[in-house]
């Protein structure tokens, strides 16, 4: 979360000449006005307490940003409200079983949870763990690009939320994440654009071990590679909205996200 936000621009009509799968005006969602996400935004305007910054630092030596986080409570992160995810989902009512993989501290979970009869998270992290079990969500410790879940089971909506760009497998986790979805299932996908991809070991980060290919250096043609690899992995965009990826102190990063089916 430490890159400025980025300047917005306006997305063209087709994808540029040989970037990905074409993405039309006609997918893009206008998100209502949001005062849940508002209300959040003054709410976390400060950075943290001096001490508590400290700490993290400290700690950020030997441990992982998701660790040091998990032990601390710091750095809360916010997406959509849940007003705006039920425009985006175009849901009226709770519904189904939601699989968040790569959840962290629940933060964005549990603006999504009201739409679910049922939430089911992983985390690699084992203190983010603990924190989603606190928040009373059903959570795993496991790295599904690798591991399954303890029940073989489908889902009617599967979250891939700001995980892609930071994990070490994004096609393996791309693959997995496709192989739990029911068959009249959505993907709902979160990725910072343009995209920056790093893995968070112990006390640095390192490169992944399979390539992320989201490329370009403006947010439309990063639109069009993200695009393009989703459906690599069997997926296609049906709509995308446009929001901001915002955490503690005023962070802020430019965030498409988008709600694939399979192809």
């Amino acid at each position: 979360m430490g890159d400025p936000l980025r300047d917005a621009g306006c997305l063209s009509r087709s994808a540029r000449p040989g970037v990905g799968e074409p993405i039309v005006r006609a997918q893009q969602v206008e998100l209502p006005p949001d005062p849940e996400t508002e209300a959040w935004r003054a709410a976390h305007a400060r950075p943290h307490a001096a001490p508590v910054a400290l700490a993290h630092s400290l700690l950020r030596r030997f441990a992982s940003d998701y660790d040091v986080d998990g032990w601390l409570g710091t750095h809360p992160m916010h997406v959509l409200g849940t007003a705006s995810w039920r425009a985006l989902l175009g849901r009226e009512r709770a519904a189904g079983t939601l699989l968040d993989i790569g959840a962290g501290r629940g933060d964005v979970t549990a603006t999504l949870a009201p739409l679910f009869d049922r939430v089911v998270a992983t985390e690699t992290s084992a203190p983010m763990v603990r924190r989603l079990r606190a928040r009373g969500f059903e959570a795993h410790r496991l790295d599904l690009a690798s591991e399954q879940l303890p029940a073989a089971s489908r889902f009617d909506a599967v979250a891939l939320l700001h995980v892609l760009d930071r994990c070490a497998r994004p096609r393996s986790l791309l693959r997995a994440a496709v192989g739990a979805m029911a068959d009249d299932a959505v993907a709902i996908v979160a990725c910072p654009l343009p995209a920056t991809p790093h893995v968070d070991v112990g006390g640095h980060t390192v490169d992944p071990d399979e390539p992320l290919g989201i490329e370009g250096e403006d947010f439309d043609t990063a639109l069009s590679s993200l695009a393009s690899f989703l459906a690599s992995g069997g997926l296609r965009i049906e709509r995308w909205a446009r929001t901001t990826y915002l955490a503690r102190g005023g962070q802020a990063l430019d965030d498409a996200i988008v709600i694939a089916r399979r192809r």
